[in-house]
């Protein structure tokens, strides 16, 4: 029994199950939609012979020749049925558990991003002067010459992407 909890919650401790359960950070639906899935296959085996069942009856009150006329066609129609509900419940089950998967990995990559990405306690020390309180002063900056348009040789060094539509260059 404890193998299956931990299968199911990822630990025995029942503080760290009921935490979970509390604040839904394990989804603990996804190992039970296997369950789910095989009740629902049975039902639908139990379906099938249920349709051949009355398919028999049928041939059977109505006597030979009319009765596998009229039962042949709703013995197909049955079977297929029962097929396409099986398809349809398998893609319901696996829908299911796909969006389960889904929201598991955004939970494991919200903790590996929150565990890559903490940010470091900062103390914040009041200053002890006036003079460092005040904001340091930036050294000025010497004015750099823009590029020109003129020089297109320069240009083309600083931005080699930058074609003008309607210039014709060589080069």
């Amino acid at each position: 029994m404890k193998r299956i909890i931990r299968q199911v919650f990822g630990t025995t401790r029942p503080k760290e199950i009921w935490g979970d359960l509390l604040t839904f950070e394990r989804l603990v639906t996804k190992p039970i939609v296997h369950i789910v899935y095989w009740v629902g296959l049975g039902l639908l085996i139990i379906a099938a012979f249920a349709v051949a069942g009355i398919t028999v009856g049928t041939v059977i009150k109505e006597g030979l020749p009319w009765g596998v006329l009229l039962a042949l066609p709703f013995f197909i129609v049955g079977m297929l049925s029962i097929l396409v509900g099986v398809l349809l419940w398998r893609g319901f089950c696996e829908f299911y558990l796909a969006v389960m998967s889904i929201a598991d990995d955004l939970r494991h990559l919200r903790q590996y991003q929150e565990k890559l990405v903490q940010p470091e306690p900062r103390a914040y020390a009041a200053p002890e002067t006036a003079e460092a309180a005040a904001p340091e002063a930036a050294p000025p900056v010497a004015d750099a010459p823009a590029p020109t348009v003129s020089d297109p040789e320069k240009n083309l060094l600083e931005d080699p992407f930058f074609r003008p539509r309607f210039e014709k260059r060589e080069f």
